[in-house]
């Protein structure tokens, strides 16, 4: 019998990353169920909760109130600890795999004594006792830190990658390692059935951004202009951090608007799947989150973005409807309005809406047969 350790970030209340390991999970369950499964993740008690899989967290060291020397002291002696801790953990793995999510990005990791460290601690354990480690279907970016760069180079070269795009190839490539680029894991999920969506209704993913007071401002006027010309607007997240925004802008708009209570909701969903069956009511998406992106997408919904990287026009313009995007960072009402309008014509054109069906399912179909490749179980 395998026994698969499955490591990550998990349990933190990011959407994105609970759907990849729902998508993963779901995979080798069906396909191998002789497999042993285990997770090594950042909260074990909601992945045990929320995934049926046995867990433990991947990092010694717990954040508790209060800062100062102590605090700081026993942030260093935890990853010491994590040395020997680590070691323990993965004695008995045969193969460790990290599904998807930004493993090797920098932008939401704070410095290299974290993720990077607790990541390379793991594969290092692993490949001395000649255990299997493999990245699968990560994103990674180029890390300005050196300690940082040292870390991911080393765990690369320790693991099997494949990738979610080029550019994430590419960073790791300057480390001396490639793979194959295949679509994120999240495509393998299963689709609620398609049902005609309510008229005139709008689903707005929403994304706490850095320059928090300027988005939200955009996106009120935004979405009041849409409840005054008869919308209904539902507010949904990509994660936990994101519902003070989200219950921000409900509030401003329906001060703003108020002729039309109830026209602005915000969702409880908290799950990519609960997140598509809010999404198949509506005529529109607008999308900021990657996942909310691939979500709309999945369900061949009329979609719109609001993007933080290259990575949502990309994936945009695979489905035909690239013209539809904008920076997060710079939202231009009127050009959204504007896409909003335009997105149920441009999804309907016949050569569009072939291609993104087609897309679709070349998408699903190689999510699984890499991971299968990946792997290798027989």
């Amino acid at each position: 019998m395998t026994r698969l350790a499955v490591y990550g970030y998990f349990g933190m209340g990011n959407l994105g990353n609970e759907g990849t390991l729902a998508a993963f999970l779901d995979h080798v369950r069906t396909r191998h169920p002789e497999v042993e499964l285990r997770g090594l993740v950042a909260d074990p008690e909601v992945v045990r909760r929320e995934h049926g899989l046995p867990a433990v967290r991947l990092m010694a060291y717990r954040p508790g109130p209060g800062g100062g020397p102590l605090r700081r002291f026993a942030k260093l002696a935890s990853r010491l600890w994590d040395v020997p801790r680590t070691w323990r953990l993965t004695r008995d793995v045969d193969l460790l795999v990290v599904p998807g999510t930004g493993v090797l990005e920098t932008n939401l990791t704070p410095g290299p004594a974290g993720l990077p460290y607790w990541l390379f601690l793991a594969a290092l354990s692993c490949r001395v006792r000649g255990r299997r480690v493999v990245l699968v279907g990560i994103g990674a970016e180029p890390a300005a830190h050196p300690l940082t760069r040292l870390l991911h180079r080393g765990t690369a070269r320790l693991a099997q990658v494949s990738f979610r795009d080029e550019a994430s190839r590419a960073a790791v490539a300057a480390y001396g390692r490639t793979g194959p680029v295949h679509p994120d894991l999240a495509f393998a999920l299963p689709v609620p059935p398609s049902h005609p969506p309510r008229p005139g209704h709008l689903v707005l993913g929403i994304m706490q951004y850095a320059d928090l007071d300027s988005v939200t401002a955009r996106l009120v006027v935004a979405v009041s202009r849409l409840v005054g010309a008869g919308r209904t607007v539902t507010l949904v997240v990509g994660d936990i951090a994101d519902h003070p925004m989200a219950d921000r802008i409900a509030a401003e708009v329906t001060a703003r608007t108020p002729g039309r209570p109830g026209a602005v909701t915000v969702s409880l969903a908290d799950t990519l799947p609960a997140l598509m069956r809010e999404m198949a009511e509506a005529e529109v998406v607008v999308a900021s989150r990657f996942h909310n992106l691939l979500c709309a997408l999945a369900l061949g919904r009329p979609t719109v973005s609001l993007s933080y990287a290259d990575k949502h026009r990309r994936l945009l313009t695979e489905f035909g409807l690239g013209e539809l995007e904008q920076p997060l960072a710079d939202i231009d009402v009127e050009l959204l309005l504007e896409h909003i309008e335009r997105a149920p014509k441009l999804a309907a054109e016949p050569g569009t809406a072939a291609r993104a069906a087609a897309v679709r399912e070349r998408y699903r179909v190689e999510v699984t047969d890499h991971l299968e490749r990946a792997l290798a179980l027989g």
